[in-house]
């Protein structure tokens, strides 16, 4: 239950290697990528002057980014017309990427399949664009049938030109109308719904012309053959036999590309993650420096990690690179380490929970723990419900387990497991206290109690909140936020002496006592001088980080928000006492609403209704003010959230479908 910590892996090696060696990073997936000309220019970073290193060292003043990438476009362009001819939707296996391979020569293997591949793919095309043309000429010279003409006369005329059109009745009409203006021969040759299929002779030199009276009109040209001679029926019987040939070839040809694909699916899926490591490897070099013969790169990596990743490059690589493993080192502002958080199953799925107001820092008490217990109470305290709280808890595992929404299906889970405990607290079953008996109380029966006991759980967790923050304080050594910080231990001094004061005053019906008072006095100026009374136990040599006055001033301003936060923010918990009894005042709300249905179904549908409500609407209230008092009474005090997630580079479980080659999947 912590930040696991981590250990700078460096690695140096010839030029030659990178892409190998990143390519094992990648699938090791463990390095947080560091600049590594960030890392070389750290006050930490040491280079051994030995024999090894000699070379290394000699670079090292000459290192710069690694600036040349590869372009991949022809490669992309061929993995998806392959994947788009086969019908795959390819997507990353490691599997394909942990071989020992020349990604160059395996492309180029790669190419010389998809070229026979294209070639039939094309050949298929042609095919189908022939067929395709024929049809249209069959449906053409089906209009020319009831002639017995020889087609090829009609189309072989010296001064005449022979064409088939198709009009819109009205502008059939129109050309009717205008027979004694147009200098060709009009012959209605088919009606064809709302069409007119006509053939035009027109004499060649005033073909010009007639084509500017017929531009007005919406028409189309009927193709016909230019090479086929005999009757419209000989023709369309030439052509359909021929379309049949073709038809043959296709299928011989599909089944050649089908063999293909027997063949060369893997190959195809094998390039696609191949394509994407190299691809990732070029993403990673940016973070890396070369010299004129060796490249430098470091990490960040877990130390559980370190010896499996410092094995595996040993063992391909032996001799030819140099391993460096150091210490993490927090106090330099260069290179921030990630926070790899380490949680008990649990209390896992909270962390996404925690990320959402920030990722814990390096340096930093990890909140999970606390964060998950205490809204795993707040919400059960606000949402106390067997029945209820048994629903959440099957949803949460259904998500959990069916669904793999682990993150979102594990908090569900638990927060129905925390309700269905504080229902058998409370007695509530389905909203309804007549079935089983409490364990502790009944809310609606003790209503005082349960506001003072939240209160009372809201000063617990505030003080813990104090504890936190202090105990952060000390890790890093922060003597200003940690000792005299207003949620540090004058600021908890302070806090506990309000209480202290307002108790007895309540309670005991005792005055102020002025020791009291001069001591919570003293606690407000320790406040608002924290900056120059830890920098002068620190001796930084300075009283003041920046402009004094500016600085009394956010301090005065500071008092005011505490004096005005304190008690507020405490108060605030009530929340936890009113909805726990707003729960049950809803519940009563709709069994009140069933019984003047008046009648027993309408009772019980009333119930159900009034139970869906509660769960869906209620209970993302309920998590969402839960969620406020950890973010904004708890998290403020003592969690600061600026640190960096531990993000290895690792290369994405991507599924590629590829953009549709269309001329060749109307026929594949």
């Amino acid at each position: 239950m912590a930040v696991e910590k981590m250990k700078i892996v460096g690695i140096i090696g010839e030029n030659s290697i990178l892409n190998r060696l990143l390519r094992l990073v990648l699938v090791d997936e463990s390095m947080h990528m560091i600049n590594a000309l960030a890392r070389v220019n750290s006050s930490d970073f040491f280079l051994p002057p030995t024999e090894k290193n000699i070379k290394a060292l000699e670079e090292l003043p000459f290192l710069k980014p690694y600036t040349s990438k590869r372009d991949f476009t022809q490669d992309e362009q061929m993995i998806a017309a392959l994947a788009s001819l086969f019908e795959l939707s390819p997507r990353v296996k490691l599997e394909h990427l942990g071989q020992d391979y020349d990604y160059e020569e395996f492309m180029k293997s790669l190419f010389d399949i998809y070229k026979e591949v294209r070639k039939t793919a094309d050949e298929i095309n042609e095919k189908l664009q022939l067929i395709e043309q024929k049809q249209t000429y069959i449906e053409s010279l089906k209009y020319l049938r009831q002639y017995s003409l020889d087609i090829s006369r009609l189309s072989g005329m010296k001064y005449l030109t022979f064409r088939l059109l198709k009009f819109s009745r009205d502008d059939y009409v129109r050309v009717k109308k205008n027979y004694e203006n147009i200098p060709a021969v009009i012959l209605k040759v088919a009606t064809e719904g709302k069409d007119v299929v006509a053939a035009i002779i027109t004499p060649i030199i005033l073909e010009e012309t007639v084509e500017k009276i017929f531009s007005s009109l919406n028409y189309s040209v009927l193709p016909l053959p230019p090479d086929k001679g005999g009757t419209a029926e000989n023709i369309i019987e030439e052509l359909t036999a021929s379309i049949e040939e073709d038809q043959k070839a296709v299928e011989l040809l599909k089944e050649s590309l089908q063999k293909f694909k027997i063949d060369f699916a893997e190959e195809v899926e094998k390039g696609f993650s191949r394509l994407e490591m190299e691809k990732k490897i070029e993403e990673v070099k940016s973070d890396v420096a070369v010299g004129e013969d060796l490249f430098f790169m470091f990490g960040f990596v877990p130390i559980s990690r370190v010896s499996k990743l410092t094995d595996s490059l040993k063992q391909q690589f032996g001799d030819r690179i140099i391993l460096l493993i150091d210490d993490v080192k927090t106090g330099d502002s260069i290179i921030t380490p990630p926070t790899k958080l380490s949680n008990l199953k649990i209390f896992r799925p909270f962390e996404a929970l925690v990320k959402m107001y920030g990722t814990p820092a390096y340096d930093e008490i990890d909140p999970t723990a606390f964060f998950s217990i205490t809204y795993m109470l707040l919400f059960g305290a606000m949402f106390g419900d067997v029945g209820q709280g048994l629903i959440l808890f099957s949803a949460g595992l259904f998500m959990e387990i069916a669904l793999k929404r682990t993150s979102l299906g594990g908090v569900l889970s638990r927060m129905g497991f925390a309700s269905t405990i504080f229902g058998f607290f409370y007695g509530s079953v389905f909203g309804s206290e007549e079935i089983i008996q409490p364990l502790i109380i009944r809310p609606m029966a003790n209503i005082n109690y349960m506001l003072v006991a939240a209160i009372v759980l809201g000063v617990v967790l505030t003080i813990v909140g104090y504890i936190y923050n202090i105990m952060n304080s000390y890790l890093e050594s922060n003597v200003e936020e940690g000792v005299f910080g207003r949620n540090g231990v004058v600021g908890l001094a302070f806090y506990l002496t309000v209480l202290y004061l307002v108790t007895s005053s309540v309670i005991a019906k005792s005055g102020i006592s002025p020791i009291l008072v001069y001591a919570l006095i003293v606690f407000l100026v320790l406040m608002v001088l924290k900056q120059p009374l830890a920098n002068t136990i620190m001796h930084t040599g300075k009283l003041y980080n920046s402009s004094p006055t500016d600085y009394y001033i956010e301090e005065g301003f500071g008092v005011i928000e505490t004096l005005l936060s304190m008690m507020s923010n405490t108060i605030s918990f009530i929340r936890v006492g009113a909805f726990a009894l707003n729960h049950v005042g809803l519940y009563m709300a709709f069994a009140t609403m069933g019984e003047m249905m008046g009648s027993k179904v309408g009772n019980i549908v009333m119930l159900v209704i009034g139970n869906i409500v509660i769960i869906g609407l209620e209970g993302l209230i309920v998590f969402i003010q839960a969620l406020r008092l950890e973010y904004y009474e708890l998290f403020t005090k003592y969690f600061r959230g600026d640190g960096i997630e531990y993000k290895p580079v690792r290369v994405k479980r991507v599924s590629f479908v590829p953009k549709k080659l269309e001329s060749i999947n109307a026929g594949v």
